[in-house]
């Protein structure tokens, strides 16, 4: 009998890059960049540049965390 092959749980890998895209980019926006609010007009406080920026990366690294699982699942 063949070995049977596991596949990757989608749930898991999207949830996983999701939290860690959330974290990655709550750091950036709270660490990086200037606080000069006059170079593009507009201020936003800490925490709505911490939330715009989690919620950003976690959209960004969990469509990457997606394909992955879908490259992983339909290699031989």
């Amino acid at each position: 009998m063949p070995p049977t092959r596991r596949r990757p749980n989608f749930v898991a890998f999207i949830a996983t890059g999701a939290i860690l895209g959330f974290v990655l980019g709550s750091v950036v926006a709270h660490f990086g960049g200037s606080r000069d609010t006059t170079e593009y007009g507009r201020s936003f406080s800490d925490s709505s540049a911490v939330l715009f920026l989690g919620i950003l990366g976690a959209c960004v690294l969990g469509l990457v965390a997606a394909v992955v699982a879908v490259l992983l699942e339909r290699r031989d």
